[in-house]
């Protein structure tokens, strides 16, 4: 069995998922659907099981198929890999110097922000309110819910950038990480496609559409159903795992778009008072510059309070 190559290690709200529609594109690449199993990080047992992923029997049938193993390149993009402690040590140890790892990077002041509202959508968060629900991770504080591990929620860790690479970076060497940063990514996407596909040893071309992917503007419109999806009882969770999976699967793009319209409403993007923002700046502030010494990048506009 050929496993993936290829690991999207996150970060999350950092443009994965464009990211991963790029490659899925490319003719020669075969990427993974669900895009985030999660099977390489067995710190995370409940939220690997969650996802229907956490037997190795599961997770190759996802590469299984004639079309993934005579791909030039398999690919995955969990995003919890970047805070596992066990994810990247774990892929390093099985694939070795075949292994490349993608780190996508965005200001922490507006990552977490994003992320927090998927944590909602996934459950793991109960709090609508941002910065009650940091205050609350602050001092160690969990959700009333049922949140799939404490780790998803902390968002002070999610949000350590810096500390993350030193993490990747003390496992795998420099050479076969390749960085994304949000900015560029949003701006000047042709560039980071080109890039990213040389990092790979892939031709550039046929180029991907640059359309914006998983913007956070969406909830749920019945919390029951919802629940039922992302919480299932255990007696019909291989059912609706099965299901979900084959709706990510299918290439009818009039299906895709009815399902979206019957499961999702649109929300306005998540946003923070300018104190809580540029309190989420002053904390970060030590963790992107020594973000930026470890990849000799400028972030010095992630250090910036707005008063």
């Amino acid at each position: 069995m050929r496993l993936p190559q290829v690991y999207i290690l996150g970060a999350p709200k950092a443009g994965t998922t464009s990211l991963s529609r790029w490659l899925a594109s490319h003719p020669s690449v075969f990427f993974s659907k669900p895009k985030e199993p999660t099977f390489w990080a067995t710190d995370y047992p409940r939220l690997r099981k969650a996802r229907g992923f956490d037997q190795r029997a599961a997770y190759e049938r996802l590469f299984s198929s004639a079309d993934a193993q005579q791909a030039t390149l398999r690919a995955e993009g969990s995003t919890v890999y970047l805070y596992s402690e066990e994810a990247v040590p774990n892929i390093w140890r099985e694939m070795g110097d075949e292994a490349r790892f993608i780190v996508a990077l965005r200001n922490p002041a507006d990552l977490v922000v994003s992320y927090h509202r998927t944590q909602q959508l996934l459950l793991n968060e109960d709090e609508p309110d941002f910065t009650k629900a940091w205050m609350r991770s602050m001092t160690g504080g969990q959700p009333d819910s049922d949140t799939l591990d404490g780790k998803l929620v902390d968002y002070q860790t999610v949000g350590s950038l810096g500390a993350a690479v030193d993490r990747v970076l003390a496992v795998v060497p420099r050479s076969y990480v390749h960085f994304t940063v949000f900015e560029s990514l949003r701006d000047e996407p042709e560039q980071v496609w080109s890039a990213l596909a040389g990092f790979l040893e892939l031709s550039p071309e046929p180029v991907p559409s640059f359309e914006v992917h998983n913007p956070s503007n969406r909830m749920f419109r019945s919390p029951l159903l919802h629940r039922l999806r992302a919480r299932p009882p255990a007696l019909l969770a291989p059912s609706i795992r099965r299901m979900r999976h084959a709706s990510m699967r299918t290439s009818n793009k009039r299906l895709r778009g009815l399902k979206r319209a019957f499961w999702w409403q649109e929300q306005p993007k998540p946003s923070v008072s300018a104190e809580t923002r540029d309190m989420l700046t002053e904390f970060f502030a030590d963790d992107v510059r020594r973000l930026g010494t470890q990849l000799e990048i400028d972030l010095s506009a992630w250090t910036t309070t707005a008063h």
